[in-house]
């Protein structure tokens, strides 16, 4: 039988978590002794289960401490999904807030190696066509098709395109370029 003591021991975060004790949780989490993203024998990080007890206040601080929003338990549930769960839009609020942001720089840490990948990859041009077709007579004449040029030079990539989108019953044709400037201060 698992007692309070193991619990305790083994999981200091989740204790703090489940009994809503934000204080001692925000002194372990400054020490950086244990691991925020350790999960229990359910899969749950200790952000996890604080969103789903709902406690806001260590929800807060775990937040504060940057606890990894994208995650999920042994059932597949995410925190986001958690914090729906709930029905608390505070809750929800601040874990989309924090989701956001740490996708965001998750993206923006990447792109300084892929200009340097970009960079180093020989130049190119490439016509990329793509079309949808149909067994059915006359609906192939309906379906979207588009052929993307492809244009790469040093950092920078350059892609035309003629389809522009779909206004109620036809595809809007047009001509649209999408430029991407790869320039980097570190080059």
């Amino acid at each position: 039988m698992v007692t309070e003591e193991f619990i305790k021991s083994e999981y200091p975060l989740h204790w703090c978590v489940w009994k809503n004790d934000y204080k001692t949780l925000a002194g372990l989490l400054a020490k950086k002794e244990h691991d925020i993203e350790r999960k229990d024998n359910r899969g749950r990080t200790p952000l996890m289960l604080a969103v789903t007890l709902g406690h806001l206040e260590s929800v807060r601080t775990l937040l504060n401490a940057e606890a990894n929003v994208n995650c999920e338990n042994l059932n597949g549930w995410t925190v986001v999904q958690e914090a729906v769960a709930t029905g608390d839009p505070e809750l929800l609020h601040m874990v989309l807030e924090r989701r956001d942001y740490q996708r965001y720089t998750s993206r923006m840490a990447g792109i300084p190696g892929l200009l340097q990948r970009l960079k180093e990859a020989p130049d190119f041009y490439v016509e990329m066509k793509w079309e949808f077709t149909s067994w059915v007579p006359l609906v192939s004449r309906m379906c979207p098709s588009d052929t993307y040029k492809v244009y790469k030079q040093g950092s920078n990539v350059r892609i035309d395109t003629t389809l522009l989108g779909f206004d109620h019953t036809s595809w809007q044709r047009g001509n649209r370029s999408y430029v991407f400037q790869g320039h980097s201060k570190s080059f």
